[in-house]
């Protein structure tokens, strides 16, 4: 991963206000550019030999590359799940202009991506 690469994580979380505070927590701190919380979901997962049914809310956070591992860290610390969904892709393409807005550079006419 080169340094001007943007990851795409998602996770999710058993609460909306849980999803926000950690969304909130990781801008914040400088360590995701953006998080986008979505509407509710059902997942089905084996969870300790049964099957589960429960509840979601996934987040979509955009990461620089080079605070991706520390993104990473930052997250397993303060998710409250035992293991929690982390999957992560780079982006094939992103705008000229998102990426600046992302490294800081230069937002549109009304400050956002």
């Amino acid at each position: 991963m080169s340094q001007g690469d943007l990851m795409i994580l998602t996770t999710t979380f058993s609460d909306r206000d849980k999803a926000q505070e950690i969304a909130h927590l990781m801008v914040d701190g400088g360590l995701a550019v953006c998080a986008q919380v979505g509407g509710s979901m059902e997942s089905f997962y084996r969870w300790k030999g049964e099957i589960a049914q429960e509840t979601e809310v996934r987040v979509t956070f955009k990461i620089l590359g080079e605070r991706f591992e520390l993104f990473c860290g930052e997250l397993k610390l303060n998710h409250p799940y035992d293991a929690p969904q982390l999957i992560a892709w780079p982006a094939s393409y992103v705008d000229a202009a998102y990426m600046d807005w992302a490294r800081g550079k230069s937002p549109n006419k009304d400050g956002n991506p």
